[in-house]
């Protein structure tokens, strides 16, 4: 029997890459007993989108690549700007844009807009976040340069794809 599976999106997917763009979707166990988003898991919702770009930016799989550079990109801070519930079910798309990029580290910008019907134009700003990972030498621990490619790569991405203001 062959079923289709329409009717139970994927958590996760890449939308665009050009900006970098995740559609979630808000399951069971990420919601506190009144049905929405539990706070903590806005976190988890950041981090992967961090992990995602990086990844897109190596080329590949972050924790393949950070071997082979030597390198770690723990994350130094994070921010978080609560702006619209995320029910159960819900969908929201985050887009990814570049803040300012500093020798070991960069900032990331992540709008996050709820879904509408199909069809129709992106619903309500759910939040903003700016997410800012470090790099550091997978030897030493100690923070080091941002490999010269790595660099490169989040540059042009940021010049073909500017940081939005942020809305108030």
């Amino acid at each position: 029997m062959t079923i289709p599976y329409a009717f139970f999106p994927p958590t996760e997917e890449v939308i665009s890459d050009e900006p970098l763009v995740l559609r979630r979707v808000v399951r069971w166990g990420d919601c506190d007993p009144a049905g929405v988003v539990y706070t903590p898991r806005f976190l988890d919702y950041v981090v992967s989108a961090h992990e995602a770009f990086v990844s897109l930016m190596l080329g590949g799989p972050i924790h393949v690549f950070k071997d082979e550079l030597a390198v770690d990109f723990p994350v130094r801070g994070v921010e978080i700007d609560f702006r619209e519930r995320l029910p159960l079910d819900s969908q929201f798309d985050m887009e990814v844009r570049v803040g300012e990029i500093r020798t070991h580290t960069f900032d990331l910008q992540i709008r996050a807009h709820k879904l509408e019907a199909e069809g129709k134009p992106q619903g309500p700003l759910a939040f903003l976040a700016r997410i800012s990972p470090v790099t550091v030498s997978l030897q030493t621990r100690a923070a080091v340069a941002l490999p010269q490619g790595l660099k490169k790569r989040v540059a042009e991405y940021a010049a073909a794809h500017p940081a939005q203001k942020e809305e108030s």
